[in-house]
């Protein structure tokens, strides 16, 4: 086999249950749910983040992340055709967006987190479609948050907390390899073999 094709078949993703998920009793689900279709856990723990792991793991520093954020608070407020300077006193996604930041780190430091190391054919791709759609108002049913979460960026604005939406995914694998040096040492990463790896990963006839 070409090392090319060994790379896709044995990619690693990373992903973590947020509090929210923990609290909920949701672990034993998600966790059920990546290993059922054929993904294999190769690492994972229960921890409490600290503030220094959480600045770290988001790109806290990248301006056009937090304008992001911004811009999916302003997108729901249009889409329910509400005054964002009402209720929040602004309009600027800059702003909004700094407030979201803060509020995140106070939401996956409130309580335990499982972060996980995730192996199999295209990874990265495939936890990313059984999450769901980050906004779990939008995130399609059969999914991790549309089935567990129904959330939205303008209420938690208004709240004043980071949205409830269960899980992280990474969304490329250049981000998998960096979350993954972050929460975790070489040494807490498994190798082994899974029962049924052979029917579904290999030629049998």
């Amino acid at each position: 086999m070409s090392e090319i094709i060994s790379k896709i078949k044995k990619q690693r993703t990373f992903a973590m249950i947020k509090p929210d998920g923990v609290l909920r009793g949701l672990t034993g689900e998600i966790v059920r749910r990546i290993e059922v279709c054929g993904l294999k856990i190769v690492a994972l723990k229960m921890i409490k983040a600290t503030r220094e792991q959480i600045i770290a793991h988001y790109p806290m520093s990248d301006q056009a992340w937090i304008d992001r954020l911004g811009e999916k608070g302003l997108s729901t407020f249009e889409g329910l055709k509400l005054d964002p300077k009402h209720f929040l006193g602004t309009d600027n996604k800059s702003e909004i967006g700094r407030n979201v930041a803060k509020s995140l780190i106070d939401y996956m430091t409130s309580g335990p987190v499982v972060p996980m190391v995730i192996e199999g054919i295209q990874a990265v791709d495939m936890v990313r479609k059984l999450a769901g759609h980050t906004l779990p108002f939008k995130a399609d049913m059969g999914t991790i948050r549309g089935d567990f979460s129904v959330d939205s960026p303008a209420i938690a604005n208004v709240e004043n907390r980071a949205i409830h939406n269960l899980f992280h995914a990474s969304e490329t694998l250049e981000e998998a390899v960096k979350e993954i040096t972050l929460w975790f040492k070489p040494e807490e990463i498994m190798e082994y073999n899974r029962a049924g790896d052979d029917i579904m990963y290999s030629k049998t006839y």
